[in-house]
């Protein structure tokens, strides 16, 4: 449409153009026929007039040829006006499609925007819903706090009600116990036998006629100093006599542990059990009785190992925290087996300790472990026990090798029966395993490992 504008302004300005040629062209034409016309018909004037006549023509005809270029001077300015009136258009077209893209493009933008507006919209009706929900909930919660504090109420009510029970029955229970305590010790005092001053674990309890109590090891004693024959706190002769009462005395109190630095109270059942297992129990120095033969406090065994005992190697310069690190499987070197004779060695592992006795036999030597508990703590570790030569190109311990496996013996063990139980090894067979140093020094190896059932 602007196109067809175009063309029809451009076509109304040619026919300006030639309506213009074509009047310039008459006036010069009927210029012409009025001269001619003149002369033809003024021939006889004087050419005065004629010549007077030609100058008003011709300044009709400058006149006419000022407005003909006037006229082309505005055609011109016409044109110049109608080609930036086509920039102008142009411009102006340009711009339209910019603003059509831009309409479009604010278009898309308004849909994604009411799109996005409707998104917005569904998640304000959910976080409407949801809040709703926890309004409701909070209110619920609110409730149940209110019953929760009442009841917390009611409890600290209850709670207060038994510190006061538990305060009354802690100072009957405490008034009990120190009457209890002050009954049994009166028991205990009363059957404790006046000779060995220990307070009998079983019947039958003698008696004297008057009374008095004396424990039947001491009465029925083989020596004959030690045999009581007359009461030893009445003097009465001593019949055959047997209190009944005494027996179930002593079935019926709690009985103290006679070992040093333990102090407990048992019933009989668990006193005859604790004296097996008591960490406190006398026993002798797992290391041979030539070299220490002391009695002392299974607690203090082991410290005794590391400080004092001359019949350990522990206390001659060997790495204690080596042996004592928990890691197993564990190799030890010992240097002159005939030097060192039969001293053994104490480690630990998973804070339960173990002794490795090297027993000196006529014909062989027997390496064993000893575990520092039970014999019924023994039947739950399986120990390894490996003798073979020293030497750093025999770490696979391929070739002559003596091995053991078993289960460790209690510390409670005899010397010849520890001689009788564990890796026996021969003379020659020990002899064989042995490598002599640079210095002269016999060593052999030993690799022990320590496993819980």
């Amino acid at each position: 449409m602007e196109d067809n504008s175009d063309r029809n302004q451009g076509e109304g300005e040619t026919d300006n153009n030639n309506d213009l040629n074509s009047k310039n062209k008459e006036i010069l034409k009927r210029s012409e026929e009025m001269l001619t016309s003149t002369v033809l018909e003024k021939e006889g004037k004087d050419w005065n007039e004629k010549q007077t006549m030609i100058d008003q023509l011709l300044s009709k005809v400058n006149v006419l040829e000022k407005e003909r270029n006037k006229a082309e001077e505005e055609r011109d300015a016409f044109r110049d006006e109608r080609d930036a009136s086509r920039e102008e258009r142009d411009a102006i077209k340009e711009e339209n499609k910019l603003i059509v893209k831009e309409k479009d493009v604010t278009s898309e933008e308004i849909v994604a925007l009411k799109e996005e507006r409707e998104v917005i919209t569904k998640e304000r009706d959910a976080i409407k819903e949801e809040k709703d929900l926890i309004t409701k909930e909070k209110d619920v919660a609110i409730e149940e706090n209110d019953a929760l504090k009442e009841e917390r109420k009611v409890i600290s009510k209850e709670r207060d009600v038994m510190k006061l029970d538990n305060e009354t029955l802690k100072s009957e229970k405490t008034a009990l116990d120190t009457k209890y305590t002050a009954l049994t010790s009166t028991l205990r005092d009363q059957v404790e036998c006046p000779v060995c001053l220990e307070v009998p674990t079983s019947g039958p309890v003698p008696v004297c006629p008057n009374g008095h109590f004396v424990c039947s090891k001491c009465k029925d004693s083989h020596c004959p100093t030690r045999r009581v024959k007359h009461c030893p706190t009445c003097r009465v002769k001593m019949f055959s006599g047997k209190s009944l009462l005494a027996v179930k005395v002593i079935e019926n109190i709690q009985h103290a542990c006679r070992n040093e630095d333990c102090g407990k109270f048992f019933p009989l059942e668990e006193y005859k059990l604790h004296l097996t297992s008591c960490l406190h129990r006398t026993v002798n120095c797992p290391s041979p009785n030539k070299f220490c033969s002391r009695k002392m406090s299974l607690s203090k065994v082991y410290d005794h190992i590391l400080e004092d005992c001359q019949g350990s190697c522990n206390n001659v310069g060997i790495n204690n925290y080596n042996l004592n690190n928990g890691k197993f499987p564990k190799y030890v070197t010992f240097v002159s087996i005939l030097k060192l004779s039969s001293k053994g060695l104490a480690l630990k592992w998973n804070d339960q300790i173990f002794y490795l006795n090297l027993e000196k036999a006529p014909d062989y030597y027997v390496f064993s472990l000893e575990l520092f508990g039970t014999a019924l703590e023994c039947k739950d570790y399986v120990v390894s026990i490996t003798v073979h030569s020293h030497r750093t190109d025999d770490k696979d311990m391929k070739g002559n090798v003596q091995r053991f496996t078993g289960q460790p013996l209690p510390i409670k063990s005899e010397q010849e029966m520890r001689k009788k139980n564990g890796l026996m090894v021969g003379t020659n067979q020990m002899e064989s395993l042995i490598v002599i140093d640079e210095k002269k020094d016999i060593r052999f190896g030993i690799t022990l490992d320590i496993k819980k059932q």
